[in-house]
């Protein structure tokens, strides 16, 4: 892993407290996760609501045609019920059977018309335009007529319909109660009932029709919506590739800082070396000359204040060459397993008095679940406690530090917090490069040792910061990512 300085997004919070809280998160951020499952379940959900949705209109059209039609044949056939009943109410002179017969046969040279057939409520046929069939029972379903099918008919006075197999013919049939063309029908006698069989093959051409148009509008609906929902899955992918393309860049302007990095700590320890082999000897020498010198001076004098002095800037001297030594050389670190909270409270125990006499509250947040890194204590407490005095030296007027601990799934996280006056962008990218430093009495080498030991333990740090301004206090965030032990399984 590569260490990533830079400024996180501010995603960053509630991805910690998911992890703070013993969430288990993996190696895809979470909001990346979200908006591919949530992209995936959008364009799935639309495609089966516009499936119903075609398929609910589809059949609504396709049963309206479909009752348009048959209201329209039973308008029809009641129609023809009418004239029918009023020609023979005009024409009744007496001899009814006569006319009734007469009718029938007329009404039954219309094309569209299959039978004519006037029954008693048993089913027994009085009138048929087939005369041959007058006295028999009327063919119902393919069977013979009788009182119960007759009552499941349940004829009116006003007409009925239904489409079926009757008199051996699949017809659309209209039927009723038939007073013969008399008001003044007596109620005691049973009242026949009169079926119309009219030509089905209209109404069900006309309803394959409608199936056929239905059907192929419900395929071009559904095409149109599919090549709709492609367009925007492909638009999805395109902003996705442009996504990862620019998280591209930004890996590879990443990489290339720290090739930049790595190329200037190389530059300086070439020449830390040979200023080290150069300085140190003679830096032993005056130390040696100027503690000599002391020892013969009166105490109190001048003489012996500057022998002093220069005894503790050759002391100095030779911190800043010593640390630009270990800056520059590779880190030999001991590794074996470290409890991240023992580390944190050595480093707590540091600083206690330090924070105290600045007016700086030092506060934990602990994570319930426990986990082992593979590290050197000293060394990860020398890093944690470069970060936490610049969090104190960036806090003059006093305020609080957090230090934070939290365990995911592979990995751990050692958090600092604090509110002082943070640090700016153009600023932030350079934190990490030796001697650079905003402080009059710093050397620049504090971070850059911090971020040379993280690298040391196959660790990440990033950084998070907003600069104080109108008055309100800014905020910087250091998190040190360090892989757990045993395949990152962390112990409760």
């Amino acid at each position: 892993m590569n260490i990533t300085p830079g400024i996180i997004s501010t995603e960053f919070f509630r991805d910690f407290w998911a992890q703070f809280l013993g969430q288990k998160t993996d190696a895809t951020p979470l909001a990346e996760r979200l908006n591919t499952f949530s992209s995936r379940l959008l364009l799935a959900g639309i495609a089966i609501f516009l499936a119903i949705v075609i398929g609910l209109v589809s059949w609504m059209i396709y049963k309206r045609s479909e009752e348009g039609m048959a209201e329209l044949l039973q308008e029809k056939g009641a129609a023809l019920l009418n004239v029918f009943e009023g020609a023979l109410r005009t024409g009744m002179a007496g001899e009814s059977g006569l006319h009734l017969q007469t009718l029938l046969n007329e009404m039954a040279r219309n094309g569209d018309i299959e039978f004519v057939a006037v029954t008693m409520p048993d089913g027994t046929i009085i009138a048929h335009s087939d005369k041959g069939r007058i006295g028999e029972y009327l063919n119902l379903e393919g069977e013979q007529a009788t009182l119960e099918r007759m009552a499941k008919l349940a004829p009116l006075d006003r007409e009925k319909s239904v489409i079926g197999d009757f008199e051996g013919q699949r017809v659309f049939l209209i039927y009723r109660h038939f007073t013969m063309g008399r008001k003044d029908w007596d109620k005691s006698v049973p009242e026949p009932v009169i079926f119309l069989g009219l030509e089905v093959s209209p109404f069900e051409i006309t309803n394959e029709q409608n199936r056929s148009y239905v059907t192929i509008l419900a395929i071009v609906t559904m095409l149109v919506v599919l090549c709709g929902l492609l367009a925007l899955s492909f638009a999805q992918r395109a902003a996705e590739s442009r996504r990862k393309q620019r998280h591209a860049e930004v890996e590879v302007h990443r990489l290339e800082a720290e090739v930049r990095r790595n190329e200037k700590l190389a530059a300086v320890g070439t020449l830390a070396a040979g200023v080290a082999h150069e300085l140190r000897n003679p830096l032993s020498s005056i130390k040696g000359y100027a503690t000599y010198f002391s020892q013969h001076f009166p105490e109190g004098s001048e003489d012996r204040e500057a022998a002093v002095i220069m005894v503790n800037e050759v002391n100095r001297l030779n911190r800043v060459i010593t640390d630009l030594l270990g800056l520059s050389r590779p880190d030999s670190t001991a590794l074996k397993p470290v409890q991240a909270e023992l580390v944190a409270g050595h480093v707590l125990r540091l600083l206690r008095h330090n924070a105290a006499q600045k007016r700086i509250s030092l506060e934990t947040r602990f994570c319930r679940r426990k986990g082992q890194i593979m590290g050197d204590m000293e060394r990860l407490s020398q890093a944690l406690l470069n970060i936490c005095l610049n969090a104190i030296e960036a806090m003059p007027e006093g305020g609080r530090l957090e230090l934070a601990i939290s365990v995911t799934r592979d990995r751990l996280c050692l958090m600092t917090r604090d509110n002082g006056v943070g640090i700016s962008p153009e600023i932030l990218t350079r934190i990490f490069d030796p001697y650079f430093t905003t402080k009059n009495s710093g050397t620049g080498l504090g971070l850059p040792m911090a971020h040379k030991i993280i690298r040391a333990h196959k660790g990440e740090i990033d950084i998070y910061s907003q600069v104080a301004k109108d008055g309100e206090p800014g905020c910087t965030i250091f998190r040190i990512w360090l892989p757990l032990i045993s395949g990152g399984q962390a112990k409760q």
